[in-house]
């Protein structure tokens, strides 16, 4: 045994306090957010934030509640505690809530936003009393170890109700409007919008996002849903589900054997049981946004389609509550948490996806089950929350059955009435004929017989047709969910490379641009890039696209090139748009002109970068070495007083392999991979809209042109 001995604690670094705060809560106002859970913590019944001057940095967060405040030692040892939690002494709070408040990292994150922190709180327990802390950050980054820096806890005499406010001032980073807007979402969405889901507590941001957020969730467009599924998860992994018509008249029931069959998880001779299941009840409203044009009581109003899709643009997709508050991140724009839109790739039309559905999953979780993560993004994915999902995955699955089975048996009744229908035609001009004079009666005949076998090959098309589409709308839904998917990475990339920029800036300073500026540049130009290809499917997949009227093509294709900006930049194509002064329009949807546009645009694309391209011809002069290296797509529009005339001429190595009748066939394609759909796709538009179509294998720059032809509609003002 030695002769001298010594205690000794073990201490940390300032520096894990940054890096807690930065790394573990990917956006700031995530931070916020505990804060006000801290809040809903202390019985408060309101909390309000403000952000003054956070357009730029230096600014400052205010987050003040009317909650009961807290006594010096209870500062001690929750507030300035961290890494335990909140609940250890007990679950409940003096007002008989449920605690929501882990272990105050996600809080550490919030007091990290600016250079210092000032807290003012009055403990209900002292009337007239008030307790001053302030934490400045600039303190502990030149201290060796945390506990070096001493905080004192001042006390003054108030006149102010009990509660708590927490100024964080000199914020590091600017708030961008998303930023806001992000925020504004998340405190609105805390406690739902939801039937009967009032828990004593509404979160307040000062801010014109916040009104026009709270103003768009106040509206309540359940009552207009098509179908409403609710379903519950005992903790033996029980499931009872029902699937209801708006005005809850019950359709369908199913029970634990018959939903958990139709898990697309589950595995064909296995026994269908969960092992450690939380208790949960899930209600999820379903949308189709071609009908919600009627209100409840069956009169049309007009704007409301826009109104509900807007609304499910904000608040749509499956939310997760537990003690009453949301839990992020499920839920959020880009979070499919259940994959919602991936199993929607089949019967679209029949089931939910996160922009025509809004639902609730509220946990029991008495157990504890779910062990939320240290970073405050949701739970671990333990046993207990991938049961809770396949529960929810095989709800979906056994609605979308249902309404399946009930659309095939109206189906074939419907066949049925047709077949019936066509053959009392038939019969019908069968006697007709009889009756007819016997001079004409064969001529008749013949005529009738013709039309009906020229009916039946038109049948036989139009089938071939709607086999080909179907393919075409699974791949575009498919790629729809994939880059809805997408867009959750991208988050998460861009809020990594601002830290990495911020802490770069602060650890470097004056040698961050020449050690990391030029990569962390690239790297951001790169994620604009992916977040561009993400939302370009979305994008044209907008529902508001497919309506028919009249449309002006100049702005249509501009906002579409517009879009597909970092794609043309990224394969050094120009595009070079010449538009007549006056209007083109035609009349057809603004997804039939996107369709058209961008098939052409993309086979440019492709073309382009498969193949070497020529030198740009240029008429009546000398080419400039700019245009002997450039990759150039000319869009052109002319008119007449019948037409609108779209010419797409590039400069690319013109149509090989092909005839100019072939290009337009499904299948045919010049490249290896290519689908040979595009143009195809372009051909069968224009056909509807009445137009004509016309390849040329070598224009005028030397590369493929191809010519569209579409009626004009002229304004009263041209006749």
């Amino acid at each position: 045994m030695p002769e001298k001995s010594s205690l000794a604690r073990m201490r940390f670094a300032p520096e894990i306090l940054r890096r807690l705060g930065e790394e573990l809560v990917p956006h700031p106002d995530l931070g916020i957010i505990e804060l006000v859970r801290n809040s809903y913590d202390a019985d408060a019944t309101k909390c309000v934030i403000e952000l003054i001057n956070v357009e730029t940095p230096g600014g400052t967060i205010k987050v003040s509640d009317v909650g009961d405040g807290m006594t010096p030692r209870e500062i001690h040892d929750g507030f300035l505690l961290l890494g335990r939690s909140g609940k250890v002494d007990s679950e409940y709070t003096p007002g008989g809530r449920r605690k929501v408040g882990e272990k105050g990292l996600g809080r550490l994150a919030a007091l990290r936003l600016g250079r210092q922190v000032e807290l003012r709180t009055r403990p209900r327990s002292e009337p007239g009393v008030e307790y001053q802390l302030v934490i400045n950050w600039d303190l502990f980054e030149s201290a060796v170890a945390v506990e070096d820096i001493d905080l004192t806890i001042i006390r003054a005499g108030t006149t102010e109700p009990p509660g708590t406010t927490i100024e964080i001032s000199n914020v590091a980073t600017e708030f961008t409007n998303n930023d806001v807007e992000r925020l504004a979402r998340s405190l609105v969405m805390l406690t739902g919008p939801f039937p009967n889901s009032n828990t004593g507590f509404k979160a307040e941001l000062r801010s014109p996002e916040f009104s026009a957020m709270e103003k768009l969730v106040g509206h309540g467009f359940f009552e207009i849903c098509d179908f409403v599924l609710r379903a519950r998860l005992n903790v033996d992994g029980a499931i009872v589900a029902s699937l209801v018509d708006r005005h809850g008249k019950v359709l369908a029931e199913a029970e634990t054997d018959k939903v958990i069959r139709h898990s697309p998880d589950y595995r064909a001779g296995a026994t269908p049981q969960f092992m450690s299941p939380p208790a949960a009840q899930l209600e999820l409203w379903m949308f189709n946004l071609n009908t919600v044009s009627y209100g409840p009581d069956g009169h049309r109003i007009p704007g409301l389609q826009k109104t509900v899709s807007n609304w499910l643009k904000q608040f749509g997709g499956l939310h997760l509550y537990h003690r009453g508050l949301r839990v992020h991140p499920y839920g959020d724009p880009g979070n499919d948490w259940v994959a919602m839109n991936a199993l929607r790739t089949s019967n679209p039309e029949l089931r939910p996806a996160t922009n025509t559905s809004v639902g609730r999953v509220i946990l029991g979780d008495g157990e504890n089950r779910l062990v939320p993560k240290t970073d405050r993004s949701g739970y671990v994915e333990n046993l207990s929350f991938r049961e809770l999902r396949e529960f929810i995955r095989a709800v979906l699955e056994w609605a979308a059955t249902t309404r399946i089975q009930w659309r095939d048996r109206d189906n074939a009744a419907k066949k049925k009435t047709v077949k019936t229908k066509i053959k009392e035609a038939q019969d019908a001009v069968d006697r007709a004929l009889q009756s007819a004079p016997r001079e004409t009666r064969q001529i008749v005949r013949k005529a009738v017989q013709q039309e009906r076998e020229a009916f039946q090959e038109r049948i036989a098309v139009i089938e071939n047709d709607l086999a080909l589409y179907r393919t075409l709308a699974t791949v575009g839904t498919t790629t729809a969910v994939f880059a809805h998917e997408t867009l959750r990475p991208v988050d998460s990339i861009e809020q990594m490379i601002k830290t990495i920029k911020r802490r770069g800036q602060h650890t470097l300073a004056d040698d961050y641009e020449r050690i990391l500026g030029k990569p962390v540049s690239l790297i951001e130009k790169a994620v604009g890039s992916l977040r561009t290809f993400a939302e370009l499917p979305l994008k044209l997949l907008k529902n508001r696209k497919r309506r028919p009227g009249v449309v002006e093509i100049q702005p249509v294709i501009s906002e579409l090139l517009q879009t597909f900006k970092p794609y043309l930049d990224d394969a050094q194509v120009e595009v070079r748009l010449e538009m007549p002064t006056d209007a083109a329009k035609i009349n057809a949807t603004v997804a039939s002109v996107e369709a058209v546009v961008a098939n052409i645009l993309a086979n440019a694309v492709a073309e382009f970068t498969t193949t070497a391209s020529p030198p740009l011809a240029q008429p009546g002069g000398p080419a400039s070495p700019m245009d002997d290296l450039a990759k150039v797509l000319i869009i052109r529009c002319d008119l007449s007083p019948e037409t609108v005339h779209l010419s797409f001429i590039d400069n690319g190595t013109g149509i090989r392999g092909l005839t100019t009748e072939e290009v337009w066939l499904p299948g045919f394609s010049t490249r290896e991979g290519g689908t040979g759909l595009g143009l195809t796709i372009v051909r069968d538009v224009v056909a509807d809209l009445r137009g004509k179509v016309v390849a040329v294998a070598t224009g005028e720059l030397g590369g493929a042109e191809f010519h569209l032809t579409i009626p004009r509609v002229r304004s009263l003002s041209q006749s």
